[in-house]
This record gives structure tokens, sequence and C-alpha cells, in this order.
């Protein structure tokens, strides 16, 4: 049946919704705007507005045939890339390349950005296989049951409106939240907010982490589809332990096995005496394999999946087959390749480290579940230092440029502070609330302490016990095990170090050609907001001891150092946040970049006040004799299954 527009919604047809207004939620609006391409002047079509399905989606990307999922992302092939994951309800949150946008509708996404509202180049789409039918019957509903908080109505004096709405509310783990933007009666667009109702653990609130975090998962939208494997390893695409062990350079091969009875900061100094004596006797041929490796596919775009599928289908190698074993700790063997590339460099003037880090930035990517972040913390680390130390006076300015749009920069970003492992019950416990480099053995309880910690906000609500078992419960295969007992061994205390002030100090920058200041805004942004997001978790995770009183006439007992040293993790973190802000300022000072100065002044002013919006159920007068998930009954094990399944499974990269 053909429609008659405008289509006509709310009490009394208040609201219309002209044919061009759903065509630009539907597909969005395009602009032409002249390119130079191979030596030419040519067409190219680009987005000056709305677009919020995922069918809009793929007419816009047909338009651009250098752009890739981030899975199938290569530098050497293509011109940028896309990421798109799903939300529990159906809602998909789009990361668009800003070549794709015009100028104007660029800038549109930056200042919800600002305001915690939405992420900097991100759109949100409708459920797949939304047609122009549900996006109207969704709008509907939704301007039927408006949030009388959120809303703000059009009037005579300003006739521009901001409605929120929710739709889908008899199905509440489909329940939808919608952004409807008005002037005066006629509906302008109206699109999934960002912010999506929290019922049950599916609440999505605006959050940093959210739009710099690009991890693989099954959240990740088609996944199946646009997952790539290529290079030596995968002739025909089909994984070859002859081709991995062929490539893995001799050093590699050869590493002797950790012994769990050295500790690992020896293991550490030992080895890498080993890799720069290793560097001074390079061969040519010996360099060029190096390069090779550290440039292929296993390193440079997916250690982690193809790591923890090694695991998975490589068992028996790995634990009995010495070679084999070293060749499957592809993260670690990154770190160990940079060191060598890095001390080549300053020996011969060349610049391959450099190389191989802004590849490796450009194009790596990250698989959900925790492991994987605090491998690449530990790779990424390593880059700071080899850029920090490297001879080439660009050396930073190249370092910050490739971080700053790395689709993996969130690994260097997500702090985890070991103090609270190693306090003591005692004055200097009492009295000092950390150190900057903690010296102590990683073990597979950390991870789950870290992973328990970072699950998010709405785990908040379960105990710290569940919240463990949860974590644990992502890795309950023995392979996955395996991969993290042996993953654990392999990092330190040294690599957790925070990555400004501690890891890069700023002062360290200036000895080097300045980064363009916008890159230097970007991070200093970016990694800012992720130590709020921290800070914040502390305190969410025990409201009580962020409120309580210290009492030091109990100084001693188990509740008084808990107590404490509860308080003194938000206080590391903000500390840690402040002192980083100042020497930036000092640096931005120096150079003469106002623009960072301004920035990192006001965002210290706000500091203290600074938050990220929780989740916030559906209104109550509006669920009112609906139905409600039913709240979970059972134990703690029955808990776990309930939301890991059989254990924590993602994209496969060998099959």
């Amino acid at each position: 049946m053909a429609r008659v527009y405008p289509l006509r919604f709310g009490e009394q047809g208040k609201y219309e919704l002209t044919e061009a207004a759903l065509k630009h939620i539907f597909v969005g609006e395009t602009a032409v705007r002249p390119v130079n391409a191979l030596g030419k002047r040519m067409p190219e079509v680009v987005l000056s507005g709305g677009l919020h399905t995922w069918t809009g989606w793929e007419q816009l990307l047909k338009e651009h045939a250098g752009v890739v999922h981030l899975l199938e992302y290569d530098v050497d092939c293509h011109v940028d890339w896309f990421y798109a994951r799903e939300l529990q309800n159906g809602v998909i949150t789009l990361k668009i390349p800003r070549r794709m946008f015009t100028g104007d509708a660029a800038a549109i996404t930056r200042m919800p950005d600002v305001n915690y509202k939405s992420g900097y180049l991100w759109k949100t789409l409708y459920p797949l296989g939304y047609s122009e039918d549900d996006v109207i019957k969704t709008l509907a509903e939704a301007l039927e049951n408006l949030d009388r908080e959120d809303s703000t109505h059009p009037t005579a004096a300003q006739p521009a409106g901001l409605l929120y709405g929710y739709a889908l509310l008899d199905e509440p783990l489909k329940s939808m939240k919608l952004r409807i933007q008005v002037r005066g009666n006629q509906i302008q667009s109206a699109f999934p907010a960002w912010e999506q109702p929290a019922t049950g653990n599916n609440g999505k609130p605006y959050s940093h982490s959210d739009s710099i975090n690009f991890a693989i998962a099954r959240s990740t939208v088609r996944h199946e589809h646009y997952a790539r494997v290529w290079g030596s390893v995968f002739p025909s695409n089909r994984f070859s332990a002859d081709e991995l062990l062929r490539l893995t350079p001799a050093f590699i091969l050869q590493r002797t096995r950790r012994d769990p009875t050295v500790r690992i900061a020896k293991w550490r100094k030992e080895r890498e005496t080993e890799l720069m004596a290793h560097a001074s006797a390079l061969q040519l041929d010996e360099l060029k394999r190096v390069v090779a490796y550290v440039s292929n596919f296993v390193c440079s775009k997916d250690p982690f999946g193809v790591q923890s599928n090694l695991y998975l289908h490589c068992a028996d190698e790995i634990r009995h087959i010495e070679p084999f074993f070293n060749a499957a700790q592809l993260s670690e063997n990154v770190a160990e390749c940079i060191q060598v590339l890095s001390h080549y460099d300053l020996g011969h003037g060349t610049r391959l480290a450099m190389d191989a880090m802004v590849r490796f930035m450009r194009m790596a990517i990250v698989h959900t579940g925790g492991l994987n972040t605090l491998m690449f913390k530990r790779v990424l680390g390593e880059f700071v230092e080899a850029a920090s130390g490297h001879h080439d006076k660009d050396s930073l300015r190249e370092f910050f440029a490739a971080l700053a749009a790395s689709p993996c920069r969130a690994s260097l970003y997500t702090e985890f502070d070991l103090n609270p492992f190693v306090k003591k019950n005692d004055e200097m416990g009492w009295s000092v609330i950390g150190v900057s480099e903690v010296d102590m053995e990683l073990t597979p309880d950390h991870l789950f302490e870290f992973i328990a910690f970072n699950l998010g906000e709405n785990y908040l609500r379960f105990s710290k016990d569940q919240r463990l078992a949860i974590a644990k419960g992502l890795h309950s295969r023995r392979d996955q095990m395996e991969l993290v007992v042996d993953a654990m061994s392999l990092l330190s205390g040294r690599d957790f170090q925070f990555f400004m002030p501690v890891r890069l100090d700023p002062a360290q920058i200036a000895e080097k050609s300045p980064p363009a200041e916008d890159d230097l805004i970007t991070v200093a942004t970016d990694y800012g907001r992720m130590l709020v997001m921290y800070r914040q978790r502390v305190v969410g995770e025990d409201p009580a001891a962020y409120a309580a009183e210290v009492n030091y006439e109990r100084a001693g007992t188990p509740e008084f150092f808990e107590l404490i040293r509860q308080k003194h993790k938000r206080s590391f973190v903000l500390a840690m946040h402040e002192n980083m802000l100042k020497k930036l300022i000092d640096y931005a000072a120096g150079v003469g970049y106002a623009r960072l100065k301004t920035k990192l002044e006001t965002t210290l002013n706000q500091l203290p006040r600074e938050a990220i919006p929780l989740p916030k159920a559906i209104p109550a007068y509006l669920t009112q004799g609906r139905a409600q998930p039913a709240p979970f009954v059972g134990d703690t094990a029955a808990l776990v299954q309930a939301i890991v399944g059989n254990g924590g499974d993602d994209a496969s990269a060998i099959e």
C-alpha cells in the first residue's frame, strides 16, 4: 500500500514525517566532492547527514571501494576501515572513516562526543534487516512513550526540540531508545540513541572506551562475513604450521622457555641482553627475515587471534615441541622483534623499527575478553620506549600520529594499577598511595581481577565474587587456560606502568620533533577519558568505601586496611591523571601549542567533577503493566552459565 506523506505521529497527528526525512533516516543524504586519485580529479560521494540503517550504509560503502571492514583492512591494499558492533537489543553502533563525511557532517558528531552523548564519527543504526516500515513503526511507538525527563519539546520561542522515546516496550530485552529531532511539528531525524536502556545487562551508556575500542567479538556485526586471513602462513586460506615455523626468526624459535622459578624481571633482563647481541650481529638476510616476519599477518594484523587458535588446534605441539611453543607466542614475539630492530636502527641509522611499529598500530586488531588487551599493553609499551629512544628526530611525531588513529590504541590507554596487589597493612601501606612501577609476577588470577573490573558498569551490580566467576568462565576450556598461563608468565609488572606520565614522560617529547598538535590533543583526550572511566569504576565497585571517613584509630585492623586500600585505588588514578595533565601543559607552553594548553587546563580544572553517564532504566511510568524480565534466580555457577555459556569463544582465524 502506497504511503501518503507526510506521515503523522503522536497525539492527534502532532508530528509529521516527510518522505525526504524518511530517506534522510534510512539511507542518508550525500554530496559529491572532487578528489585527487591517481593524478586525476575524480568525483567522490560523501555523507552529508542522516543514515541510520545497515541498508543505507551498504549503499554508501559501494561508493568507496578502498574502505573495508577493520577485519579485512590491510595497509598495503586499502585506504581506510569501518567497524560496527551490535548491542544486545539489536541496535548497531557504526564507526565511519572521516573521509566518508563532509566537513559539516563530521563536525556534527564532535559535539555529542564532547558532551558524552555519542562518539566522534560514529553513527547509531536500527537493527539489521530493518525496513522503512520497521523504522516507521518503531518511531510511532517511541512518540507514544516519551521520556519526560530527557525530552525537550519545541516551543514558539525555541522551535528546535529533542525528544527521547522508547519502542518495543513489550519485549524488554529488545526495548529501544530513540533520539527524535524535531523543528516545530516536523520530524527531521529519528535514530537509536547511544544510551540504550538498562534492561538486565543490556544498558549501553556512552563510555569513551566504546568510541576508541574496536574489539573483535561475536557482537562485531557480520564478523564471520568480513573475517580474512592472508600471507604466507595461510596458503589457499588454510593455516600451515610448516610455513609459520619457516617464517619465524631463529632467535625466537631457539628461545629458552622461561623457568617459573626465575623471576620475570631477571628473565627479561637476560633475554634483552641476548636480543641486543643478536641485533649487533644481524646479517642482511636475517634482517630481511625479521622484517618480513613482523610485517606478516600473524604479527601485524591479528597476532592474538592466530595465537589463541593455535592453542585451540595445535595444543599438543605447543606442549611438547619447544620451537612450536615459541612460534606460538606471537604477541611476545612482536615485542622482541621491535627490540631487535630498534637496536639495529641505532647502530646503522635505519628506521626499520619505526616502520614496523607504525604498520602494527595502523591495522592490528584486539579481541574481546581482556587477555589480548594486557598482551597488547605490553607490546605497545615496548613501542613507546622504542620510539622514545630511536635516533630519528621525528620518531615520536610519527608514533603519536599512528597512535591517535590506531584501532588498538585503547590497549595502551587501559590502565591496570598493580599497587593494591602488593600493598601491606603497615604504616607504609597506609601512607603511600602507590608507586609508579610495581615489581611483581603476573598470574592468571591477576587477569581475572582485570576482567572482573572491566566487565562494565552494568556488571557492578553483581558481587566481586560473581564477577570473578564470570571472568574465569570466559576461559573455561583447557586450551584457553593454557594460553592464559603461558601469556601471563611472560608479562611483567613493568608492562603496567601508566602510559603517561610514567612510561612516557612528556618531558621526553621535548627532546624530539614536536608531534602534531591535533594528534597530542586526540591522545591526551582519549587517554584522559579512559582514566576518568577507570576512576569512576573504582568508585562504582565499592561506593561505600568512597563515601566513608577513614578512622585512623582502627589502623591495623583488616577493615581499616581494606578501606584505605580502596581509597588509595582512586587516589592513585587521580594523581597519575593530574600529573600527566600538568606535565603536558608545561610541554604545550614550551612549544607554543596554545590550543593543547587551553584544552588541558580546562580538563584539569574540571577533573574532580568529570563523570561518565551510567545506564538509565526505562521510566517506571512507561513500564507499568508491561512484561518485565524475570529476576535471575540461581547460584553463581548458574549465573556464569547464563552469561558466558560454554566459554569465551571468539571469531576464529584458523579453521
